[in-house]
This record gives C-alpha cells, sequence and structure tokens, in this order.
C-alpha cells in the first residue's frame, strides 16, 4: 500500500495524550493524529475513525482550521476507550 506524502503538516495549539490499556499515544498535529489513526489504532475501522481520518487528510490537504481534525481524532478516541487528556477537550 503507497503511502501518501503531504507536503506540509498542521500543528494543533495542544497535544492531545490519548491512554489505552497498553499504549499512551501523544499527538500533535493532524499529519500525527492521521498516522496513528492508520497505524497505531487498536479497534476497527468505524464511522467516527473514518471520519477523523477524512478530516485529517482535508485538513493536511486544504486551508482547513487543524482544530477540526484535532476534535474529530478525540472523537474517535473516545470511542475506542482511550483515556483523553488535553486542557481543551470538549
Amino acid at each position: 500500500m503507497a503511502m501518501t506524502i503531504f507536503p506540509t503538516d498542521r500543528l494543533w495549539d495542544e497535544a492531545v495524550v490519548l491512554e489505552g490499556e497498553r499504549q499512551v499515544l501523544r499527538v500533535q498535529s493532524t499529519r500525527d493524529a492521521l498516522l496513528c489513526l492508520k497505524n497505531h489504532w487498536p479497534v476497527d475501522r468505524t464511522d467516527a475513525v473514518s471520519e477523523a481520518m477524512s478530516a485529517c487528510e482535508r485538513g493536511l490537504g486544504t486551508d482547513d482550521d487543524p482544530s477540526l481534525a484535532r476534535q474529530a481524532l478525540i472523537e474517535a478516541a473516545k470511542e475506542a476507550g482511550f483515556r483523553v487528556n488535553s486542557w481543551t477537550t470538549t
């Protein structure tokens, strides 16, 4: 499977730390989030995961607000059972 290379990354104002049963993931950008979802996600692809991946891809390919990808990752993480640590979690 070919890996898509994005020319730029979109850093977030604040990192999100996801704590699972056997892993802790620190995500601080849209690219980090996409790689996390593709390579380190502990559950099968759900609608929330697909939505988060799409938000990340849009965020990397357009001028979408990076917080949209961040929020989509947080929603997918909650659904997957991660404990989400962030000062600005909504």
